[in-house]
């Protein structure tokens, strides 16, 4: 599931940077995995999910569910990291 998500958010974090700019060399691993994962998740979906679903209907409502739990959990890890980062930021500047 992290797969199939990622490529959109390297692709932000990539094109963020180069707002900021920074130099190619700094953005060549977002640039490059904005591809690559692209190019995996396709390839992931064609030859794993589509053949153990076609080979056994019965699994798909189960990857659907995984693949659910996996995106909430990254959701309140997210959360967990904006809580700690915001509250530590907010704490610096007020210390200024």
């Amino acid at each position: 599931m992290v797969e199939l998500t990622a490529p959109g958010r390297v692709a932000l974090v990539g094109r963020g940077l180069k707002r900021l700019d920074h130099p190619p060399v700094v953005r060549k691993y977002f640039d490059l995995h904005a591809v690559l994962d692209v190019r995996h998740a396709q390839d992931w979906i064609a030859n794993v999910l589509r053949p153990l679903v076609r080979d056994n209907p019965d699994c798909a409502p189960y990857l659907a569910e995984g693949a659910l739990m996996r995106l909430s959990c990254g959701a309140r890890c997210f959360e967990a990291y904006r809580q700690v980062l915001w509250t530590s930021s907010r704490r610096m500047l007020a210390a200024e």
